[in-house]
């Protein structure tokens, strides 16, 4: 299981790496803009900012042709940048040329169970669903999640997106998700159970009471 942060903020970069349990970043073209007018090099601040395994970037359009922003996201950092492609005819194609050159590459948007196949014959490393757009897309599976994770053969992740609560976070995971991405005010939430904020309160109390005695 993996727990990602869906933000392309700085801030927020820096305070999900401070929880102690998230794996890494996903960013796409609608976060960075609301950072950035030059997602290249909001990616390296990213990369420099945090000491993460994986940071998930999408090509934007800032700068023209998508292949040569995906070649120079990619090449920032070859081992911790993954890139994200629409699992459209078009974004497909561009995944499949991107991986021949040894990137890994997600396919996004992946809102029907045929973007598994598609992803394991061209060997990209994960498939990305939506899943509270699924949920409410009267158009998508409800069981989109569960249908990608069943259809899956090889060694391709499904990473839930589109994540809102915390309740949403384990319906991915029972869903059969390997990871999740999600805002930073829901990874926040998955520890904050009041028995164990309880629990912890007893113990830090315990060794000053006996003190006392």
């Amino acid at each position: 299981m993996g727990l990602y942060l869906d933000s392309a903020g700085l801030d927020d970069a820096a305070a999900a790496a401070g929880l102690g349990f998230v794996r890494g970043i996903t960013t796409n073209p609608t976060l960075m803009r609301k950072e950035t007018g030059d997602p290249l090099r909001h990616l390296r601040d990213l990369l420099a900012a945090v000491d993460l395994p994986e940071i998930y970037y999408q090509p934007t359009g800032a700068y023209g042709a998508l292949q040569e922003e995906a070649e120079e996201a990619w090449s920032a950092d070859k081992d911790r940048v993954v890139l994200k492609l629409p699992a459209t005819p078009g974004g497909a194609a561009l995944a499949g040329t991107l991986v021949r050159q040894g990137a890994r590459v997600a396919l996004t948007a992946a809102q029907t169970p045929h973007a598994m196949i598609v992803a394991e014959s061209m060997g990209c490393a994960a498939v990305i669903p939506y899943l509270d757009r699924a949920v409410r897309d009267l158009r998508t599976d409800a069981e989109l999640i569960r249908s990608l994770a069943g259809l899956r053969r090889g060694s391709t992740r499904v990473i839930a997106a589109s994540v809102k609560n915390a309740g949403q976070v384990l319906q991915a995971f029972a869903s059969g998700a390997d990871a999740v991405t999600t805002p930073l005010q829901v990874l926040r939430e998955l520890l904050r159970h009041p028995a164990s904020i309880e629990a912890e309160l007893a113990f830090a109390q315990e060794y000053r009471t006996a003190g006392k005695e």
